[in-house]
């Protein structure tokens, strides 16, 4: 959970004891302090961006320290206030296909958008989401580990297409289509220790989508998916 003040002796206590069971642990962090506090302690990953202030040199050099990776989550940032303009979402097919016709009702309704817009902390999330992608960019630059990860599957948060735009928000950010890439395939095998997933080599396991355009070019053309395959067998 959201970790408030610094680790307590519990947040000790779990990391402890996670190293001696060889698990790994991953907190939800916000503030720039707790990072801090709990990468010195020992933590694996920070799950969500540091969103109070901009990263340091002592965050960053804790991270290195203690091997502490990043899963930036930047889509559970813009999914709070992106929705209040609808329509370039409710006109994109690729967005549509995957959300249920109800949804699309929900998200077009005055109600939402007034239920959205009158929260009080409306103004502060677009400025929120550009610290997360400042600190990404700070922290990929100074070779911290990032894996991947939207934070996707609740309210707002539209799993599959929150990945996509995951990646766009992370290249939006400054990271090239190839880190992105990296760190939603090979970056995050590596982090979950699975050897035999996240890049394509003989004796793999071929989980693996095909593109008809180059997303290296534009990292928006891993939308034009060709064919998917699972475990070696075409599934689309």
């Amino acid at each position: 959970g959201d970790v408030g003040g610094g680790p307590s002796e519990v947040s000790r206590a779990i990391i402890e004891g996670a190293r001696r069971g060889e698990l790994k642990v991953i907190a939800q962090i916000f503030c720039l302090s707790d990072a801090k506090l709990l990468a010195a302690a020992g933590l694996d990953a920070f799950g969500h961006s540091v969103r109070d202030k901009p990263v340091d040199a002592e965050l960053i050099g804790l991270m290195k320290e203690h091997g502490t990776w990043l899963i930036p989550t930047l889509f559970r940032e813009a999914s709070t206030f992106v929705f209040a303009d609808p329509d370039r979402f409710l006109k994109d097919e690729f967005f549509t296909r995957g959300v249920s016709p109800r949804m699309q009702q929900v998200l077009a309704s005055p109600e939402y958008q007034k239920a959205l817009r009158s929260d009080k902390y409306f103004p502060r999330y677009a400025p929120i989401l550009r610290t997360a992608q400042h600190n990404l960019k700070r922290l990929a630059d100074a070779g911290v580990n990032i894996a991947f990860g939207s934070d996707a599957g609740v309210l707002a948060r539209f799993e599959g297409f929150g990945e996509h735009m995951e990646a766009e928000l992370m290249v939006e950010a400054g990271l090239t289509p190839s880190q992105v890439i990296t760190a939603a395939t090979m970056k995050s095998a590596e982090f979950l220790g699975q050897a035999d997933l996240g890049t394509l080599e003989n004796g793999k396991w071929a989980d693996l989508v095909v593109l008809a355009a180059d997303p290296l070019a534009d990292i928006k053309n891993m939308r034009k998916i060709d064919a998917v395959y699972v475990a070696g067998n075409k599934v689309q």
